[in-house]
């Protein structure tokens, strides 16, 4: 999930969204915030997020997140005079999940394979932030860390980061891996990690 103070943008329909823990948000900070999400995805919500997406079943007194939602289309959309292009690809056989490009920069989290017509719209892409679970091999939803350095090397972005790594992935000794490709390849591919923060122009 990709957000900002006011907007939301998801990737998939899943339950682990966090969507929920926008309530403290929109219960504190301010009246709601804005959901930007596939309408497949909208219907797989509104059975696992139904009230979030129903407000009518919520039982009085309680405290959930106050959304509103916004179908998008798999083509370039404008929040906040920012234009956003989704990035169709596959999460598992059958399903299929969004990436995101933001101006040089690409979002691509649950990804088991990047169908080729999604290519083009990587080009030129300064930052990529890509899926990574495992570091032997992917699994049938996810990259893996070979896998993620096959897409990298075809997709040459300036600079890469890895997210969604799973606990068998030992951050110092990927991470000595990674900068030995720096120097063998020119790969500047990195590990993420909780509070990185990354300066961009957009």
């Amino acid at each position: 999930m990709l957000a900002s103070s006011s907007t939301t943008v998801l990737f998939n329909g899943f339950q682990n969204l966090g969507l929920d823990d926008l309530r403290d948000w929109t219960n504190n900070v301010q009246p709601n915030i804005s959901i930007y999400v596939a309408e497949r995805d909208f219907e797989v919500m509104k059975k696992t997020h139904y009230y979030l997406v129903d407000t009518s079943v919520i039982i009085p007194g309680a405290a959930v997140s106050k959304l509103q939602f916004n179908i998008i289309q798999e083509e370039p959309f404008i929040v906040h005079d920012l234009q956003i292009t989704p990035l169709p690809v596959w999460h598992g056989r059958g399903y299929r999940s969004l990436g995101f490009r933001f101006g040089d920069i690409c979002y691509i989290s649950d990804v088991s394979d990047i169908p080729e017509e999604t290519y083009p719209l990587l080009e030129n892409c300064e930052i990529l932030i890509l899926d990574a679970l495992r570091p032997d091999r992917s699994s049938s939803t996810h990259f893996g860390l070979p896998r993620a350095l096959e897409e990298v090397r075809k997709i040459k972005p300036k600079r890469t980061l890895f997210t969604g790594m799973m606990h068998l992935m030992d951050h110092e000794k990927v991470s000595e891996y990674l900068e030995n490709l720096m120097e063998t390849e020119g790969l500047d591919v990195q590990l993420s990690y909780d509070g990185l923060r990354i300066p961009v122009s957009l």
